[in-house]
This record gives structure tokens, C-alpha cells and sequence, in this order.
């Protein structure tokens, strides 16, 4: 049975991939103080005793694993980048704190057979390479022989794009140890996506105006970094711990397609007839416009609006809007530009953009719908479930490094 103390716990993505991984595992306890996290992890993993402020403990119990993927608040280049120089008082070198329990277990006898750590990519940087460094050099002192390398979630089986610096220091060992080689991706970003979406995560005036910004700004351009994913999609950007509030996070385009049937009535009488489709797939297209429509939800009482091939829509928040279908009258515009958008023979083009929701965040994290039921019912709100998310290890990647490290 293997003794686990997880530091930084957070939700609990390395216990969750000792249970995936199939590894008979005891955790001894936590260290967190996210009073949410603390929440979620105990609804996914039952009570577990929480030591609290790494800052407070004095010393650890002896077991045979320690995890701890530290904040990478001053590291991630999405951050201040402020460093983890030791006494520097950044969250980020926290790292520092595992030294000094490091050093109180030694003195006790109680140093862990194993640790692991998870950080973002930039630590191997030219910039923080060195601190780096220093840290590796730090845990050989105290007899580790350490292994790092930097995996991607999308090769071990999950469709997002993220890059983690992961590192395993074994104890007193002289051998080698070699990372999970990647597996082909046979899961797509749309596997993934929630069949139906509730209104609030559609995306605002507000925010299609902020991210379809074209001002130049020291070279960074929102609206040219504003890429949403359609049905052709494979794989998300990174997640983060609050998605949908930058342009270059993960944005989902839904067409709701249509079409205008002549149908018989019998006695040589036909009407026209507007069918719904179940999938998101259009007709095909053809020389007769009437033949495909895109149907565009407005405050009207038949509450939506029929826009052909040719007519300009306003495509944000349109269920609380009449008149978003204006026939022939808008040119041509894509996402870059704002509110509008014309319904064309191309369905890349049609706009109806949402941000991810909280479960298809966790899905992307390597969670399946069980934990995630039981995670969700802890009544946590949907910015913690995202923040959960953003802080979390893709279970995927732990659980193919602890297979190959216990050899499970």
C-alpha cells in the first residue's frame, strides 16, 4: 500500500490518478487552503485530514510519496512572472517550504521514497532555469536523483493543448527513469461538448466587442488571437482558471441550421414548411436559397427568425432582440467584427459562439461525468469550478507517469 501526503492539493488530480492508474494508495493527508478546493476534494475523495498552511506544518508523517505541484502564479507567463527566489514572499516559492519539511524529515528519518512536482512549461526557461536548478540541486543534496520533462495533455489521450513540466525524484536510487511516451489522440474536442448549453454561457455584446478588438497593442492583436473552434476542431487551447474571460481562450461556434420544404397538403396543394434539424449539420447547399436557413433565436412569439444564405444577423444575445435577421442588407462580415455576421455557403462562417462550460472544462482535465457529478454537488459556484479546473493536473498525464514509475 502506497503512503501519499499530496501538498497543494487542490482538487485531488494525483489521488485521482493513483485510483486510475489501478495503485493500492493511502493518503495520509493534505496541505490546502482553498476552503473550496477542500470541498470538491473531499466530495471526490472522501474526509481527508488537511494539515493546512504549508507555512504552519512543522513536520510530516513518513510516507513513501509526496506530491507537490506548487503555484505557478509568478512563474506562468500569463502572470507577474515575479519568480520563486526562496524568502521572496511570492506564492510561488511556496516550493521553498517543501525544502524545509524536506529538511525536518531528514533530521527525522522520514525522508519519501518518491516526489513528484507539476509546474507550467516556463520553469525550464532561460529565465527561471537557473532557480530551477538550484531546487534539482537542492534534492540531490538530500540524496534524490531527479527526472523532468516537459508533456503535453494532447499526447496521453486528452484534446487540450498543455504543456507541463513534470518532475519525479526518486530517493537514493542510481538507475533511470523514463517518461510515458505519448499515445495517438483518438478523443476530438467535440467528444467532449455538452449537448445542450444554458443561455448564460453564450457570449455578450461586451465581450465579442472586447475580443474582436483590432488595436495593435505592443504587437498583440485580440482579434486576430480570437480563434473559436468549430466542428472541425481536434483539440482546446489550454484551460485556464477562468475560461471565457480572454480572447485567446476556448470559444465553441454552433450553427443551428434548418430547412424550407414545399410539402404537399393533398388535392395538388403544397405549403412551405420550416424543418428543424436535430444535428448541427446543414442541408446541402443549393441554388435555391429558401432550400437551407439558419434559425436565429429573437423576442418574437414564434421567438426565432429564419436567416438565408445572403442575409445579415446580429449574433449576440439575439433571444432578447427583434429584428437580428435583416434581409440582404449586411455585407459579409466574420468574427472579427463585432456583433454582425451574414449567413453564407460556407458554415465556418456562421456565428453562434459560446465559452466552455464548467463540465466540459473537467472532461478536458481527464475527469469523467461520475466524479464530476459527485464534485458538482457540492454546490461550489461555476467560477470555483473553473478556477478548480485551471489549478487542476490532467489525470490522464499523472496517471500514465505513475504507471510507469510503480510499474502498475
Amino acid at each position: 500500500m502506497l503512503k501519499v501526503i499530496e501538498l497543494f492539493s487542490g482538487i485531488g488530480s494525483q489521488t485521482q490518478a493513483l485510483k486510475e492508474a489501478g495503485i493500492p494508495h493511502d493518503v495520509y493527508g493534505i496541505s490546502e487552503i482553498d476552503k473550496y478546493a477542500i470541498k470538491v476534494y473531499r466530495k471526490l475523495h472522501g474526509f481527508t485530514y488537511n494539515f493546512g498552511d504549508i507555512k504552519n506544518i512543522e513536520e510530516l508523517p513518513k510516507v513513501d510519496l509526496w506530491t507537490y505541484s506548487f503555484p505557478c502564479t509568478d512563474i506562468s507567463i500569463s502572470g507577474q512572472m515575479n519568480g520563486f527566489d526562496e524568502d521572496s514572499g511570492t506564492r510561488s516559492s511556496l516550493l521553498w517550504q517543501v525544502g524545509r519539511l524536506l529538511n525536518v524529515a531528514k533530521e527525522n528519518d522520514a525522508l519519501p521514497k518518491y516526489l513528484l512536482m507539476e509546474n507550467v512549461k516556463n520553469i525550464v526557461s532561460k529565465r527561471f532555469m537557473p532557480l530551477f536548478q538550484k531546487w534539482i540541486d537542492k534534492l540531490n543534496e538530500l540524496g534524490y536523483k531527479s527526472f523532468y520533462k516537459v508533456l503535453n495533455a494532447k499526447e496521453y489521450g486528452v484534446p487540450q493543448n498543455r504543456e507541463r513540466c513534470f518532475m519525479v525524484s526518486i530517493l537514493n536510487y542510481d538507475g533511470e527513469f523514463t517518461f510515458p511516451e505519448p499515445i495517438p489522440l483518438e478523443t476530438t474536442l467535440q467528444d467532449l461538448l455538452e449537448e445542450e448549453v444554458d443561455e448564460r454561457y453564450f457570449l455578450s455584446d461586451r465581450f465579442i466587442k472586447y475580443a474582436c478588438d483590432m488595436e495593435d497593442r505592443n504587437g498583440f492583436i485580440r482579434g486576430v488571437r480570437f480563434r473559436p473552434h468549430d466542428e472541425g476542431s481536434k483539440i482546446a487551447y489550454t484551460i485556464t482558471t477562468n475560461p471565457g474571460g480572454r480572447a485567446t481562450d476556448n470559444f465553441v461556434i454552433l450553427p443551428a441550421c434548418a430547412a424550407i420544404r414545399g410539402r404537399g397538403k393533398g388535392k395538388g396543394e403544397y405549403e412551405q414548411t420550416l424543418e428543424v434539424k436535430q444535428d448541427p449539420i446543414s442541408n446541402s447547399l443549393t441554388t435555391v436559397q429558401k432550400d437551407n436557413v439558419i434559425l436565429v433565436p429573437q423576442a418574437t412569439k414564434a421567438g426565432y427568425a429564419a436567416a438565408e444564405v445572403g442575409d445579415g444577423i446580429y449574433t449576440n444575445r439575439m433571444k432578447w432582440k427583434r429584428g437580428v435577421v435583416q434581409k440582404s442588407m449586411i455585407p459579409t462580415l466574420k468574427t472579427t467584427c463585432g456583433d454582425v455576421g451574414v449567413v453564407v455557403n460556407d458554415k465556418e462562417d456562421l456565428i453562434n459562439i459560446r465559452r466552455l462550460t464548467p463540465r466540459e472544462c473537467w472532461r478536458l482535465m481527464g475527469w469523467k461525468d461520475n466524479d464530476i457529478d459527485r464534485a458538482f454537488k457540492s454546490g461550489v459556484s461555476d467560477t470555483q469550478l473553473y478556477k478548480m479546473a485551471g489549478n487542476a493536473i490532467v489525470v490522464n498525464v499523472l496517471t500514465a507517469i505513475f504507471k510507469k514509475l510503480f510499474n502498475a
